[in-house]
């Protein structure tokens, strides 16, 4: 049971790390401030430095977060930063996929494939591929990848697409009131999602 626990929270975490570490260098490639970067959230359980920048690993694997200046920038110079994550999240899921095409999906039982959707999901899915074999677990890790990767191209802030949007409003000159409403919209659309995605998940493993 922990070493399936520790298998999926481990790929989460390479997940984050590969993301928000796509994101903090190419800040400093385009002349921004990384002040941290952070794997999961809550109480800090390790720090360190990777090529001088503060990496805080920390205790809830939900997700991360790279602290950058980004509005030192100018908008159209914020753009390679922020695909700079979701691209590197597809092309490791890409690969991923690519190397484990013969590996069959991940199966809860030996009945229907698992399926990805929110937290909860891809925790249970990841376990479950764990107790499958390495070659499972990559290709369930090529899955999220990918899936983490397109998702935050969605134009909904506060996803990297809707940070997108927000910087391509600011370059064309829209005023701030319409930035703002459009970033509140949009975020309640994404915690919409969230939800749903939360108790599909919920009764998914209810029925497992």
């Amino acid at each position: 049971m922990w070493r399936r626990l520790l298998t999926a929270i481990g790929v989460i975490g390479a997940t984050v790390a590969i993301h928000e570490g796509a994101h903090a260098l190419m800040a400093v490639r385009s002349g921004g401030k990384v002040k941290e970067i952070g794997v999961g959230f809550g109480p800090v359980l390790a720090r360190t430095r990777v090529g001088g920048v503060p990496v805080a690993l920390r205790a809830l694997p939900l997700g991360g977060y790279a602290a950058i200046d980004i509005e030192q920038l100018p908008p159209r110079r914020r753009f390679p930063l922020l695909l700079a994550g979701p691209l590197a999240n597809i092309a490791v899921g890409a690969q991923l996929l690519a190397w484990t095409r013969h590996q069959p999906p991940v199966r809860i039982g030996g009945g229907r494939p698992v399926g990805v959707t929110g937290f909860l999901g891809t925790m249970s899915a990841l376990m479950e591929a764990a107790g499958q074999g390495p070659g499972a677990v990559l290709r369930l890790a090529g899955v999220v990848n990918l899936g983490v990767g397109l998702m935050n191209l969605l134009p909904i802030y506060p996803l990297d697409g809707g940070h997108i949007a927000m910087s391509a409003m600011e370059a064309r000159g829209v005023p701030a009131r319409a930035r703002t409403a459009f970033a509140r919209i949009t975020a309640t659309i994404f915690l919409l999602i969230a939800q749903m995605a939360m108790l599909g998940d919920l009764r998914r493993l209810r029925r497992h």
